[in-house]
């Protein structure tokens, strides 16, 4: 929100209105102009003349002793808090250009205003308000916009962890009719999605054993399909953990929060872990 201008401001628009009584006056005017900081961009131009004073009034605090311009050219009347009013010392010539910068005081982008003095043959601008471009919000990496499909892709990129949603552990198994352990995991749950991670080692052989299909059973029946995703990390050595991630949707509240979820290959080896328990949500925590 502006300031109301102080009485040096209002002084100047009573200038103004009076310079319109004179024939040889230039027509004073009122504009808006936004800074945007963008050195790309040539700075706004305001004209200035011998005759009537210009008035800047700024959104923000304008820092102390920070303006700067050429004192033998254009005369500083009054700087205050969240304005100047300057006024050319003798008619300016034609083409000539004087350069007015001002930094704010809150050192928040764009951290200056720069203007363009000039003169002009029929008007000039009595009264300037200055506004500040507000900078846009960070956007999202540009690997997470291309690729994300869902939550693994965060939780593989390094964007999400155990901190910001509901986390619970998941139990080591041991299938020993099929050769197959898992290791500690965890259950992510999010708003209509569960995310287990899960290490599996293949106990009989060199080769890791790859699941390609999950189902989550819950104790009353209710069944859910999941998504079987492996993180990318190189081949695996003989022995060592596959890590992988199962994504569902999120059960109904009537399924409970006891789950069995089996993985299943493509040679026809299955690892059922028991006793996989959700995470409650914040609504289901409350007595």
């Amino acid at each position: 929100m502006f300031q109301s201008a102080p009485l040096a401001v209002a002084l100047v628009l009573l200038a103004g209105t009076g310079a319109r009584a004179q024939a040889t006056a230039r027509e004073p005017r009122q504009r808006t102009v936004t800074v945007t900081g963008n050195p790309a961009e040539p700075p706004h131009e305001i004209r200035v003349s011998h005759e009537t004073p210009t008035a800047f009034l700024f959104g923000s605090d304008i820092r102390k002793k920070s303006l700067r311009v050429d004192a033998a050219r254009i005369r500083v009347l009054d700087e205050g808090a969240r304005s100047i009013i300057v006024q050319a010392v003798k008619p300016l010539e034609d083409g000539e250009r004087q350069e007015l910068e001002v930094q704010f005081a809150d050192d928040k982008a764009p951290v200056r205003a720069v203007f363009a003095l000039v003169a002009h043959a029929s008007d000039v601008d009595a009264f300037v308000t200055v506004a500040r471009q507000e900078p846009a919000a960070p956007a999202c990496p540009a690997e997470v916009r291309a690729g994300a499909r869902g939550p693994e892709d965060f939780l593989l990129l390094g964007y999400m962890d155990g901190r910001g949603v509901p986390t619970a552990g998941i139990g080591v198994t041991k299938g020993a009719a099929h050769g197959l352990e898992s290791t500690r995991g965890v259950v992510y749950r999010g708003k209509g999605w569960l995310m287990f991670q899960v290490g599996i080692r293949d106990m009989r052989g060199p080769q890791p054993w790859v699941p390609t299909e999950a189902t989550l059973t819950s104790k009353t029946g209710e069944k859910l399909q999941g998504r079987v995703v492996l993180e990318e990390q190189g081949e695996t050595a003989p022995g060592e953990r596959v890590r992988v991630l199962v994504v569902t949707e999120e059960p109904p509240p009537s399924a409970g929060l006891v789950f069995i979820l089996e993985l299943s290959g493509a040679d026809g080896r299955t690892l059922a872990i028991p006793e996989v328990k959700l995470p409650a949500t914040t609504q289901e925590r409350k007595p």
